[in-house]
């Protein structure tokens, strides 16, 4: 046998249009208004200044551009942890590290590899390498 069911089966149905919000009439007042004279507006008013205009991200400036000088060398020592020693064709004497996109792409540099370095405007006894230029010879 069932177990008798402590509530009625028959339950109210609430229909939509005792809701005023959601009713058929409109109000002179809507939620969306800043200033109401009944209710204080819940809304933060606009700004004093216009919004900055975004840029497209093809449009954004590059900030690796920024404040770097970009040097040839040779790779003189491999160091660990991706590390080299770079012979500048200034003949500058720098530390360089590999690159995001170098690791991430798995190149190889060796000592004796030609490499594209940016070195920062503040250090200039560190830079990053971002590129392994291709050799002359046709192996």
């Amino acid at each position: 046998m069932l177990p008798s069911l402590s509530f009625s089966l028959h339950t109210p149905i609430l229909h939509h249009h005792h809701h005023p919000l959601l009713s058929s009439k409109r109000t002179q007042y809507s939620p969306f208004t800043l200033t109401s004279p009944l209710t204080h507006s819940f809304l933060r008013p606009p700004p004093l200044h216009p919004p900055p205009t975004t840029l497209s991200p093809a449009a954004k400036p590059d900030k690796s551009d920024e404040q770097k000088w970009v040097h040839e060398g040779l790779i003189i020592e491999s160091l660990p942890n991706g590390m080299f020693r770079v012979r500048l064709d200034n003949q500058d004497m720098i530390l360089g590290y590999i690159s995001g996109k170098i690791r991430k792409n798995y190149v190889r540099i060796l000592p004796g590899d030609r490499v594209r370095v940016e070195v920062s405007r503040y250090d200039s006894s560190k830079g990053r390498i971002v590129y392994r230029l291709r050799t002359s010879t046709p192996s």
